[in-house]
């Protein structure tokens, strides 16, 4: 158990922990159950030794930049109970408003079925513009603040022995607001992210010397059948999702069809209203037609022709001796290959590099792109990514930490970049480990969240994982800030009273 404890302390490094997963993906991706020819190759081992050198050289500036920082602040303490109270039920308050307006606005204001039109949308991403959605205030509202309720959960899960009674269960509550996310728009990413945090805050406990988990929560229990309800929706989702698309294939078609008869290949903006899309969907849905049924030889679905991709021979061996059934088989290569394709989109991404024209964070920060389609219509920027990705033939997938950078900012943006994100990674470790601020442990979990979650996405990429960050540094500022305040008003007191 010690020597256990001793391996985690040494993960809650941002140092170490990306050593470690880069390390592990690429051997991942070696001997895995999913045989991507030739990968990894000398030239993502490259590129992956140059991502990681370059975010331990920001590791070390960082933590350089706290210890000056701290010789003029040498007395950092921690901020009292009441505080800490004060911000886990604000944030959990407003986490929980803005997914219920989130929900209010997609289920009963926007006009589109709650059983297809996200559905549809994943089997054919290029038709959002196409379709009416009705949009008001109280989506927006909600988009603002839902994430504060990831940053409550985690605040919560980092200081839970001093978090108790109401405060501690609207914390845990606030884990609503990744979940109610993720089964609005038929996704998995914002739950994982969700559980990837809370694994990053039990290494930031650890690498304190704490405890994993706050006791007296009941929260091991609770982790346990969260795993194992996310294991049971993540399989129910991917059948669903292959289900429906077989089913609204003619569908999907018919519209490609159409669109690829306007002059710029898409359908106009608004060009299906979302009645009448819900009445395609419902007509399609009536008329008969084969469901999907998995077979080896559909292992993996995702671009197997296109990247010759195919399961390894002992995982064919194990089907074949009914060691493993074609549907649980083809649920954990599917997802297998979810979160290890990024290696070979890497390299496809550097291939095609001469394509790309930097997008300056619209290809990771999610947000972006609806803002612009919406209230900047004219902006012709998320075309040209879009037709820049599909000229790479990689719309769609995940390219890494690494090739997100690129995408998004350029060679010489993409340094900067992950240099910034190696600084904030070394200056909230050395903060974690020597002060009572609340701003670095809270920082330093989402790096190490990111961190667990680069070989997908950049740290800004994943499931508005953006806004989480900005809800977490705004809580964690606050506290901190308000910290500092009362510690001020009290001489001042004491010095009126004499």
């Amino acid at each position: 158990m010690q020597q256990l404890v001793k391996i985690a302390r040494g993960l809650s490094s941002p140092a170490i922990l990306i050593t470690v997963v880069w390390c592990a993906t690429l051997i991942g991706v070696a001997v895995g159950p999913i045989d991507f020819p030739g990968q990894p190759s000398v030239l993502v081992l490259v590129l992956v030794a140059v991502g990681v050198s370059l975010f331990i050289a920001g590791h070390a500036a960082g933590a350089w930049w706290f210890r000056v920082w701290l010789r003029h602040r040498p007395n950092l303490p921690a901020p009292p109970i009441r505080t800490v109270n004060i911000a886990v039920v604000a944030t959990a308050l407003l986490g929980l408003a803005g997914i219920a307006l989130i929900a209010f606005d997609r289920i009963v204001l926007s006009g589109v079925s709650t059983g297809g039109y996200a559905e549809l949308l994943r089997c054919a991403p290029t038709l959002i513009d196409s379709i009416e959605v009705k949009r008001t205030p109280l989506l927006y509202a909600g988009y603002l603040v839902f994430s504060f309720g990831s940053a409550a959960f985690v605040l919560f899960l980092l200081k839970g022995e001093e978090v108790r009674g109401w405060p501690a269960i609207l914390a845990q509550l606030s884990f609503l607001s990744p979940v109610g996310y993720a089964l609005l728009y038929s996704g998995r990413m914002p739950i994982l992210l969700a559980i990837v945090l809370a694994i990053a805050a039990v290494l930031v406990r650890i690498g304190q010397g704490r405890r994993p988990l706050p006791r007296g929560h009941h929260l091991l229990v609770k982790a346990i059948a969260a795993l194992v309800l996310f294991g049971v929706y993540s399989n129910a989702m991917w059948s669903s999702r292959r289900s429906f698309c077989t089913q609204m294939g003619g569908l999907v078609q018919e519209l490609l069809r159409k669109a690829s008869e306007q002059p710029d290949g898409r359908l106009p903006a608004g060009a299906i209203s979302a009645a009448d899309l819900n009445r395609m969907i419902e007509a399609q849905k009536a008329l008969p037609g084969a469901q999907y049924a998995p077979k080896v030889s559909d292992l993996p679905l995702m671009k197997r022709e296109v990247w010759h991709t195919s399961p390894r021979g002992y995982v064919l061996r194990a089907i074949e001796s009914g060691l493993l059934s074609n549907g649980t088989a083809s649920n954990l290569l599917n997802t297998y290959f979810y979160l290890t394709h990024g290696i070979y989109v890497l390299d496809l991404a550097w291939h095609a590099r001469a394509q790309f024209s930097p997008h300056w964070g619209i290809y990771e920060v999610g947000i972006l792109s609806p803002i612009l389609r919406v209230f900047v219509p004219q902006n012709q920027q998320l075309l040209s990514m879009n037709t820049e990705l599909k000229a790479a033939k990689i719309n769609g997938f995940f390219p890494t930490a690494w090739g997100a950078a690129y995408i998004d900012f350029g060679a010489a943006g993409a340094v900067i970049y992950i240099l910034i994100w190696g600084i904030a990674a070394g200056w909230s470790f050395l903060g974690t480990r020597h002060s009572g601020l609340a701003t670095p442990p809270l920082l330093l979990t989402f790096i190490l969240a990111s961190i667990l979650l680069s070989p997908v996405q950049g740290p800004l990429g994943v499931a508005n994982s953006a806004l989480v960050l900005v809800s977490m540094a705004m809580v964690g500022l606050a506290v901190d800030f308000g910290n500092r305040i009362s510690r001020q008003a009290v001489p001042l007191q004491t010095n009126q009273a004499s």
